[in-house]
């Protein structure tokens, strides 16, 4: 039941599975973006017309379209083919079928948030990476053991270094700041998602990419992915993704 996966006003990405147009085969890589406006039942679903450069893309009935849909809980995909292009109240959109089984996308397990905010961070400390792998293993003889240690996590104070998130998912993110880090290193991250959030995210990262050379504006290109996350954290992010996603889609759209 497709109906306990997908909701209205979830993100979809359509990419073109067959080119026979000249026109088709100069976009054929090209990614169409909407929205998910109505499950009719279990092969049929309803999608607002997608946008690009501020104009409507009319896609043509019988065309058939890799689609991901972006959801609260994870991104899920299939084939999908366009019936009908319909309007209702003045408002356009797509009648689309489900033409394959709709599964999880376990290459794409979180959606990355374009969002530009400050972050602080630092490497982590000999004590800090030695609590870390304490708590991955998981053997203490009490809680009160285990407490004590994130207490002591919690005291650790380096000096900080700011940086500039550039955007975010459940699984990482990527970061700029001014400063140089290494493929293996790993760090911690202080973050506030949003001003009205009461504290700020405690992240703990494994850097997988930096840039060597500082770009213009003389900042360095950091790519990390999040480890020991507790569970709660990760849902936290992978909500906050998913509401602000919504919140962009339903702007583009006038909503």
């Amino acid at each position: 039941m497709i109906q306990k996966v997908l909701r209205a006003g979830d993100r979809v990405e359509l990419r073109r599975l067959a080119a026979v147009t000249k026109e088709q085969l100069d976009h054929g890589t090209r990614l169409y973006v909407s929205q998910l406006l109505e499950i009719v039942d279990d092969t049929r679903i309803h999608i607002a017309v997608p946008i690009d450069d501020g104009h409507m893309v009319a896609l043509e009935i019988g065309g058939r379209f890799d689609t991901r849909f972006i959801t609260a809980n994870g991104v899920y995909a299939c084939k999908t083919e366009v019936v009908n292009r319909c309007k209702r109240n003045n408002f356009f959109f797509l009648s689309m079928k489900l033409v394959s089984e709709l599964a999880k996308d376990q290459r794409r397990q979180y959606y990355r948030l374009e969002k530009v905010r400050p972050l602080e961070y630092h490497r982590l400390s000999e004590e800090e990476r030695t609590i870390l792998v304490m708590l991955a293993a998981n053997k203490f003889d009490s809680d009160v053991e285990r407490r004590n240690l994130l207490i002591r996590l919690k005291t650790v104070e380096p000096e900080q270094i700011d940086g500039i998130m550039v955007n975010i998912s459940g699984g990482g993110m990527k970061f700029t700041s001014a400063k140089t880090l290494v493929k293996g290193d790993f760090i911690r991250i202080s973050l506030l998602l949003d001003d009205s959030d009461a504290a700020e995210l405690d992240l703990f990262a494994k850097v997988i990419f930096s840039s060597d050379e500082p770009n213009k504006m003389k900042m360095y290109e950091h790519r990390v992915e999040f480890i020991n996350m507790p569970r709660e954290v990760r849902e936290k992010i992978v909500k906050y993704v998913f509401v602000e996603e919504r919140k962009l889609r339903q702007k583009d759209m006038g909503l």
